[in-house]
């Protein structure tokens, strides 16, 4: 729908001084809109800040250091450790000084607490295991991931699984004296299976399978990779007694190992306490599709043969022919590396895919919307370089297509968590802050599709040919 708000015609019978208040009042206008969005930006207190990036990383980095110097018997161990690194100075950062349990998003109630309700807790319980017996049903039925792939998570499972269930019955029994609504998914799930729920809330309950359905497909090969990482840390040490080179291949796999880390902590402490529960998962099919297209196993089919944007000869080995060109490439490389690292860090303890966990608008996302994939972009130029590695002029021709089509995925996913964060005020907010803040919003001016559009709102288009300003809807 489109309305004409004023003319600038001179076919108008209005005066030039009507018209030019008219301009001037709707300039005001959206100033007072443009500084209400900055001052609620300015004035409410983040979910996470720089600081959270620092507790969480100096801890894990000093983690690393320690896993190539010690044996910890397997390498499942040694990304437990690692995720102990990382997981329990931000919890303490998180209780003690910033005081998250405290926040309203909670849900949690500290002005009064309830009486006990032992039924409540046991049926919780029970929906905690049940929805993990599904879980391990799913992948035992469909073979999403091989069994070799399964292997670190399920050792890790049964070296932790003492203390987890103790610690997740003891958060079960603090939480839920606290919660303002303490009927969530794990007391639905508990509660229908035991008849004690004959008419669950579907709505509730979706989104508890949704949520845990991201986890249960996400967290195993995320530990798997991590596990994998802490193996290569340990093995190929000698590394960083090569090349130049070899120093930036060995400190990627270092990098990769912390934002491993970080994610696997994110999957698995969706807790309340640290308001780091899940608010909603994404339920927009394209989301999931965009998303697990760059996760195994559907990235080997999509990266690997439909979109095959690797040249037939690594980056490492090629980039040695070119020394000039060689010292600020792995600048660059080791540069975007550590960028997605920040982007990823600036979580704390609530990082994971196709989730609303609360805005983050810190760090990085100070300056743009989606630095991680900004950064993973670049990562893929500079160690694809399907211009370099390709063994023909074709091959570097497609392979680049390939790589720009590549990067229209990961394009496709931002538009979709917009699409699904856009269900929080808070996001619309500052989305269309980062509109005149953002760092890229010179190109946003010169592609408009760029520029993020609140759902169900309107925006202001370019004057139309006759001197029209108009409103789209």
């Amino acid at each position: 729908m489109r309305a004409v708000l004023f003319r600038t015609g001179k076919s108008q019978s209005r005066s030039p001084h009507a018209q030019q208040s008219s301009i001037l009042k709707a300039i005001e206008g959206a100033d007072k809109k443009r500084k209400a969005r900055a001052d609620l930006l300015n004035t409410e207190r983040p979910i996470t800040d720089n600081v959270t990036v620092l507790v969480g990383l100096i801890p894990l980095l000093l983690g690393v250091v320690l896993c190539t110097r010690i044996t910890f018997g397997s390498d499942v161990a040694g990304a437990l450790f690692l995720a102990g690194c990382y997981a329990v100075p931000l919890i303490v950062y998180e209780l003690l000084v910033r005081q998250s349990h405290r926040n309203t998003s909670t849900g949690l109630d500290w002005t009064s607490e309830r009486g006990a309700e032992p039924t409540r807790v046991a049926l919780k319980l029970i929906g905690l295991l049940s929805i993990l017996l599904a879980v391990a049903l799913v992948h035992t039925v469909f073979r999403i991931y091989t069994p070799l792939q399964l292997k670190a998570p399920l050792v890790a499972a049964v070296m932790v699984a003492p203390t987890a269930l103790a610690a997740v019955a003891l958060y079960f029994w603090v939480v839920d004296r606290r919660m303002r609504q303490p009927k969530d998914g794990y007391w639905e799930l508990g509660a229908w299976l035991c008849g004690r729920n004959p008419a669950p809330d579907t709505a509730i309950l979706k989104d508890f399978v949704l949520g845990w359905a991201i986890k249960g497909f996400f967290l195993p090969i995320m530990f798997t990779y991590l596990a994998d990482g802490v193996g290569f840390m340990q093995s190929q040490i000698a590394l960083l007694s090569g090349g130049p080179v070899e120093v930036a291949s060995y400190l990627i796999r270092v990098a990769l190992v912390l934002e491993l880390t970080i994610v696997v902590v994110g999957y698995t402490m969706t807790a309340r306490l640290f308001d780091a529960h899940i608010r909603s998962p994404n339920r927009y099919l394209a989301a999931w599709v965009v998303t697990l297209i760059c996760y195994q196993p559907l990235n080997l089919i999509v990266f690997g043969q439909v979109l095959p944007f690797r040249g037939e000869k690594d980056w490492s080995t090629v980039i040695g022919d070119y020394p000039s060109l060689m010292g600020p490439w792995l600048v660059l490389l080791l540069g975007s590396f550590a960028f997605y690292v920040w982007a990823t860090a600036i979580y704390g303890l609530r990082w994971s895919n196709l989730t609303h966990r609360g805005i983050i608008t810190t760090g990085p996302y100070r300056y743009m919307k989606h630095p991680d994939y900004v950064a993973k972009s670049a990562y893929f130029w500079l160690t694809a370089a399907p211009f370099l590695t390709a063994a023909t002029p074709w091959g570097a021709v497609t392979g680049s297509l390939a790589l720009l089509a590549v990067n229209a995925i990961y394009y496709g996913r931002a538009r979709m968590e917009e699409k699904h964060l856009s269900e929080d005020p808070a996001y619309v907010a500052y989305a269309l802050e980062m509109n005149d803040r953002s760092i890229f919003r010179g190109v946003a001016r010169i592609f408009p599709m760029l520029r993020y559009r609140a759902p169900g709102s309107t925006w202001t288009e370019p004057s139309a040919p006759d001197g029209s300003l108009t409103v789209t809807k």
